[in-house]
């Protein structure tokens, strides 16, 4: 991991070290290990920045693992603070999403720039790693193709990523260790299996706000359907819609492109 491990002191000193922060997006298939490897990113981060290994509760403690939490540690946590998400699709861009929602993630994200963050996004997919993220914010990336390998890509193997939806040769190749029988894996383990079982359980009461949007979204795609209304017409045509003109193009648009579906079975969140 030796590789891995100069990248992050690399990243400090470069960025972290002069007003800039890290976007790192981890990509792998479930059990291919990019737990394992966040943590073992996170540890070393914080080893770097501090000179010693954290008290492991306040290390946990920087795992997000809903979108309400996220948004409150870019807003409130201190600079060169470590912000790990394992299920990144799930908070940043998942289906489910609203598109407003969305934008708001992306603004935030944003708007932390300056404050030096390490922000480690876990991603089970290219494909699952929305726009913001994989088209500005991020500068390089990490895949994982088996367990224990482990390799990055820099901003310009990125783009060609982008452009081509091939990998290219990678700028970086280095393998990792499991976790599996430490202590911290298996507190990890435990935290995360609580953490899941604690989202099924919210999973059954939905939001007030995300009905509401969503009815505006049925009453919205059921006047474009019957009567080929325009946005702008249903906008400020009907009572019933209280969103924007711009809410009600988003909605049109993502409904038929096939984004989301209001008249179906509420998605549960999932990576």
């Amino acid at each position: 991991m030796r590789k891995v491990e100069a990248l992050i002191e690399e990243l400090y000193a470069t960025r972290h070290q002069n007003e800039l922060d890290t976007v790192l997006p981890v990509i792998a298939d479930e059990g291919a290990g990019k737990s394992t490897l966040m943590l073992q990113l996170g540890l070393k981060y914080i080893h770097v920045r501090d000179g010693e290994l954290p008290d492991r509760e306040e290390f946990f403690d920087r795992i997000c693992y809903d979108r309400t939490g996220f948004r409150e540690m870019l807003a409130s946590s201190d600079k060169q603070a470590l912000i790990m998400v394992p299920d990144a699709a799930r908070i940043l861009y998942s289906m489910d999403v609203a598109k407003s929602e969305q934008k708001d993630i992306e603004k935030d994200l944003m708007d932390v720039r300056g404050l030096e963050y390490m922000i480690l996004l876990g991603f089970q997919s290219w494909d699952r790693i929305g726009g913001e993220v994989v088209d500005r914010r991020a500068k390089m990336a990490l895949r994982i193709p088996r367990r224990g390998l482990v390799r990055g890509y820099n901003r310009e193997a990125m783009d060609v990523k982008l452009d081509t939806d091939t990998w290219p040769e990678s700028t970086m190749t280095d393998q990792f260790p499991p976790l599996d029988g430490t202590e911290l894996w298996a507190e990890y383990q435990q935290l995360d299996e609580d953490k899941k079982r604690e989202r099924m359980g919210a999973s059954d009461v939905e939001d007030p706000k995300d009905v509401y949007r969503r009815e505006q979204q049925k009453i919205v795609i059921d006047l474009r359907e019957k009567y080929d209304l325009s946005a702008r017409d249903i906008a400020k045509g009907h009572k019933a819609v209280e969103y924007s003109k711009s809410w009600v193009s988003d909605v049109i648009r993502d409904y038929e492109e096939g984004l989301i579906d209001p008249f179906g079975q509420p998605e549960g969140e999932t990576a």
